[in-house]
Protein backbone atom coordinates (compact mmCIF):
# COMPACT_ATOMS: atom_id res chain seq x y z
CA UNK A 1 0.00 0.00 0.00
CA UNK A 2 1.15 3.25 -1.12
CA UNK A 3 1.67 6.04 1.95
CA UNK A 4 1.81 9.60 2.29
CA UNK A 5 4.92 10.88 4.12
CA UNK A 6 6.33 13.90 5.86
CA UNK A 7 9.50 13.97 7.17
CA UNK A 8 10.42 16.82 9.68
CA UNK A 9 13.62 17.63 11.75
CA UNK A 10 13.27 16.70 15.34
CA UNK A 11 12.88 19.94 16.86
CA UNK A 12 10.81 21.18 19.94
CA UNK A 13 8.16 23.25 17.60
CA UNK A 14 7.74 19.83 14.86
CA UNK A 15 7.61 17.70 17.47
CA UNK A 16 4.13 20.13 18.77
CA UNK A 17 3.33 19.52 14.90
CA UNK A 18 3.47 16.34 15.53
CA UNK A 19 1.61 15.83 17.92
CA UNK A 20 -1.16 18.23 16.28
CA UNK A 21 -1.45 15.91 13.35
CA UNK A 22 -1.78 12.85 15.45
CA UNK A 23 -4.32 14.30 17.51
CA UNK A 24 -6.19 15.22 14.56
CA UNK A 25 -5.55 11.49 13.33
CA UNK A 26 -7.27 10.12 16.43
CA UNK A 27 -10.45 12.53 16.07
CA UNK A 28 -11.04 11.19 12.81
CA UNK A 29 -9.99 7.45 13.42
CA UNK A 30 -7.78 7.22 11.13
CA UNK A 31 -4.04 5.47 10.93
CA UNK A 32 -1.05 6.80 11.91
CA UNK A 33 2.45 5.97 12.34
CA UNK A 34 5.09 7.71 13.01
CA UNK A 35 8.76 6.73 13.78
CA UNK A 36 11.89 8.35 14.19
CA UNK A 37 15.12 8.19 11.81
CA UNK A 38 17.78 6.05 13.24
CA UNK A 39 19.63 9.04 14.23
CA UNK A 40 16.70 10.78 16.10
CA UNK A 41 17.21 13.37 14.20
CA UNK A 42 13.89 13.60 12.08
CA UNK A 43 10.45 12.92 13.08
CA UNK A 44 8.60 10.67 9.92
CA UNK A 45 4.90 10.41 9.81
CA UNK A 46 3.22 7.60 7.40
CA UNK A 47 -0.29 7.18 6.40
CA UNK A 48 -2.74 6.22 3.44
CA UNK A 49 -3.79 9.91 3.72
CA UNK A 50 -2.39 12.35 6.24
CA UNK A 51 -4.46 14.97 8.11
CA UNK A 52 -3.21 18.47 8.36
CA UNK A 53 -4.56 21.91 9.96
CA UNK A 54 -2.72 23.90 7.97
CA UNK A 55 0.44 23.24 4.95
CA UNK A 56 1.43 26.80 6.06
CA UNK A 57 3.38 25.04 9.96
CA UNK A 58 6.00 23.43 7.96
CA UNK A 59 9.49 24.87 7.92
CA UNK A 60 11.34 24.85 4.57
CA UNK A 61 13.25 21.75 5.40
CA UNK A 62 9.91 19.64 6.07
CA UNK A 63 9.34 17.00 3.01
CA UNK A 64 6.14 16.20 1.92
CA UNK A 65 6.09 13.15 -0.32
CA UNK A 66 2.33 13.16 -1.76
CA UNK A 67 -0.17 15.28 -3.14
CA UNK A 68 -1.76 17.79 -1.10
CA UNK A 69 -5.77 18.42 -1.00
CA UNK A 70 -7.63 20.82 0.90
CA UNK A 71 -10.90 19.32 2.23
CA UNK A 72 -13.38 21.37 4.33
CA UNK A 73 -11.10 23.17 7.22
CA UNK A 74 -8.78 20.51 7.01
CA UNK A 75 -5.92 19.53 4.15
CA UNK A 76 -5.20 15.82 3.19
CA UNK A 77 -1.82 14.80 2.06
CA UNK A 78 -2.20 11.46 -0.74
CA UNK A 79 0.38 9.29 -2.03
CA UNK A 80 1.37 10.13 -5.45
CA UNK A 81 0.29 7.69 -7.87
CA UNK A 82 2.42 5.27 -9.72
CA UNK A 83 1.58 4.24 -12.50
CA UNK A 84 -0.31 0.95 -13.49
CA UNK A 85 1.61 -1.78 -16.05
CA UNK A 86 -1.13 -2.94 -18.50
CA UNK A 87 -0.94 -5.96 -20.75
CA UNK A 88 -1.79 -5.75 -23.97
CA UNK A 89 -2.97 -8.67 -26.38
CA UNK A 90 -2.80 -7.21 -29.64
CA UNK A 91 -3.23 -9.14 -33.09
CA UNK A 92 -0.49 -9.30 -35.33
CA UNK A 93 -1.57 -5.97 -37.71
CA UNK A 94 -1.60 -3.94 -34.87
CA UNK A 95 1.90 -5.21 -33.83
CA UNK A 96 3.23 -4.77 -37.22
CA UNK A 97 2.04 -1.25 -37.30
CA UNK A 98 3.55 -0.43 -33.92
CA UNK A 99 6.73 -1.86 -35.05
CA UNK A 100 6.72 0.27 -38.19
CA UNK A 101 5.88 3.22 -35.88
CA UNK A 102 8.69 2.46 -33.73
CA UNK A 103 11.44 2.41 -36.65
CA UNK A 104 10.28 5.17 -37.93
CA UNK A 105 10.58 6.93 -34.49
CA UNK A 106 14.36 5.15 -33.31
CA UNK A 107 14.62 7.58 -30.36
CA UNK A 108 11.30 6.77 -28.17
CA UNK A 109 11.06 3.55 -26.81
CA UNK A 110 7.86 1.27 -27.29
CA UNK A 111 6.33 2.71 -24.30
CA UNK A 112 6.42 6.04 -25.63
CA UNK A 113 5.18 5.53 -28.83
CA UNK A 114 1.85 3.49 -27.33
CA UNK A 115 1.44 6.82 -24.97
CA UNK A 116 2.04 9.16 -27.83
CA UNK A 117 -0.61 7.48 -29.95
CA UNK A 118 -3.07 7.12 -27.11
CA UNK A 119 -2.85 10.67 -26.62
CA UNK A 120 -3.13 11.65 -30.07
CA UNK A 121 -6.16 8.94 -30.72
CA UNK A 122 -7.74 10.61 -27.85
CA UNK A 123 -7.66 14.27 -28.80
CA UNK A 124 -8.72 13.02 -32.34
CA UNK A 125 -11.60 11.34 -30.82
CA UNK A 126 -12.96 14.18 -28.67
CA UNK A 127 -12.75 16.63 -31.85
CA UNK A 128 -14.28 14.24 -33.61
CA UNK A 129 -16.94 13.96 -31.19
CA UNK A 130 -17.02 18.02 -30.84
CA UNK A 131 -17.60 18.42 -34.74
CA UNK A 132 -20.66 16.32 -34.31
CA UNK A 133 -21.86 18.17 -31.51
CA UNK A 134 -21.37 21.26 -33.26
CA UNK A 135 -23.04 20.91 -37.01
CA UNK A 136 -25.79 22.14 -38.09
CA UNK A 137 -28.44 20.01 -38.75
CA UNK A 138 -29.76 19.79 -42.56
CA UNK A 139 -32.78 20.35 -43.13
CA UNK A 140 -33.74 19.34 -46.75
CA UNK A 141 -36.98 21.99 -47.98
CA UNK A 142 -39.26 20.70 -50.31
CA UNK A 143 -41.02 22.76 -53.07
Amino acid sequence: MELAVITLENTVTNQEISRRIRDLHKKKGQPLAIRFSEELTHIILEAPCLYILNPDQFDDTAVIEGQLRHNHGHYEIHPKSKGKTVNLHLDSELVAELELIRSRVNSKTQSEVIRELFIRGMRAYLAEEEDMSTEPSETKSTQ
